[in-house]
């Protein structure tokens, strides 16, 4: 067998594959900034969901511990003032769930002491089972509780319990675990301040 036709078809090869390495290299610079524009709008919208007495969302600098990823301090609308009272935290998790990261945000109410909302942005959890835990019905099982430290449970829930997503206690567990990892750090820095 001659060179040329082990050389030819190599070389038609490697050619087809720059081309398409560098075609995809295009698309991915063209669509990276369009995604993460969508991903903060999405954000913003889930946090006017939870937190929806806030006018005002700002990022503070934390010490990143456990799923913890961000919190953000949401603020009143003061007229005539600059800054706007302070009303609520949310506060931005990632725990492991069955199949990989669930990134979801939690709202926690300042004069109520009470979680106001929870809504899951990206999840890679079992469609039909985990992937449960991006509808309403679930995000209500967490409206209005108070901060204390809630359980999962399989049959009806009490005051400060979450019934488990059918099949899916793993993904339930996680979401509320990474929930009270969230009171946690509100109680820490409310001491932290001098707040109680």
């Amino acid at each position: 067998m001659s060179i040329k036709y082990i050389l030819r078809p190599s070389l038609t090869l490697f050619i087809i594959a720059a081309i398409t390495i560098g075609a995809l290299s295009v698309v991915h610079t063209l669509t990276l900034e369009p995604i993460e524009r969508q991903k903060q709008k999405t954000q913003e919208a889930a946090m006017k969901e939870v937190l929806p007495q806030a006018f005002d969302y700002r990022e503070i600098s934390i010490e990143k511990t456990g799923c913890i990823d961000a919190v953000y301090e949401g603020h009143l609308r003061n007229e005539g003032s600059g800054g706007g009272t302070l009303t609520g935290y949310v506060v931005q998790l990632s725990p492991e769930g069955y199949s990989g990261k669930i990134d979801f945000i939690v709202g926690i109410s300042i004069p109520d002491k009470k979680i106001t909302g929870m809504r899951v942005l990206r999840h890679s959890e079992t469609p039909g089972l985990g992937a449960q835990a991006v509808k309403e019905d679930f995000h209500k099982r967490y409206d209005g509780k108070d901060l204390i430290p809630l359980d999962v449970v399989r049959t009806s829930p009490g005051a400060h319990e979450i019934q488990a997503i059918t099949s899916a206690t793993i993904t339930t567990r996680a979401i509320t675990n990474a929930v009270n990892e969230a009171i946690e750090w509100y109680f820490a820095a409310q001491n932290k301040d001098g707040r109680k």
